[in-house]
């Protein structure tokens, strides 16, 4: 919460009444703090979770026994690993949105994740990305089959034109 005040302070010292055109730096700076008010809330462990959930859940469907210990090393393998670079990934974002948004609506994103509402948005990311992650991995898995003899003759037929 306190990065969402910083976050807010440094958003009203960027804009003035009559400003005249917005620039990168004052984008950048205003994301910077949106992002770092949101890793302040979000539920990391749980947005780690969905990575290897699914592979879990298919190991199991395939009647491949875990036993509980077998998970928690399996989560705990994943929380060692992948926090340091989501972390980063998520701090990255600033520049992509301060190179994508206007001023007004990274403005209005930040707003939005500072009420309630939004910050109940933010915190069911995990469970929406849980839900996702298995049906696009089942997608994948289907369509690689066609996708890559498809892409392997895309390739030869581009070796050939050279």
């Amino acid at each position: 919460m306190r990065h969402l005040l910083s976050a807010i302070a440094v958003s009203a010292a960027l804009v003035s009444p009559v400003q005249a055109e917005e620039t990168y730096e004052q984008r950048l700076a205003l994301a910077t703090g949106y992002i770092d008010a949101t890793l302040e809330d979000i539920d990391m462990a749980a947005m780690i979770k969905t990575m290897w959930q699914p592979i879990v859940n298919d190991i199991k469907s395939k009647g491949i026994p875990l036993n509980d210990d077998q998970i928690a090393r399996i989560n705990q393998l994943y929380q060692d690993e992948m926090t340091g670079p989501m972390y980063e990934i998520m701090r990255d974002q600033a520049a992509v949105m301060a190179e994508l948004f206007t001023f007004d609506e990274i403005k209005a994103i930040r707003d939005f994740y500072a009420t309630d509402l939004g910050r109940s948005a933010m915190s069911k990311l995990p469970q929406v990305t849980e839900r996702q992650t298995p049906i696009v991995l089942k997608l994948m898995q289907e369509k690689m089959p066609e996708i890559i003899p498809k892409v392997q003759t895309i390739l030869s037929e581009g070796a050939t034109a050279q």
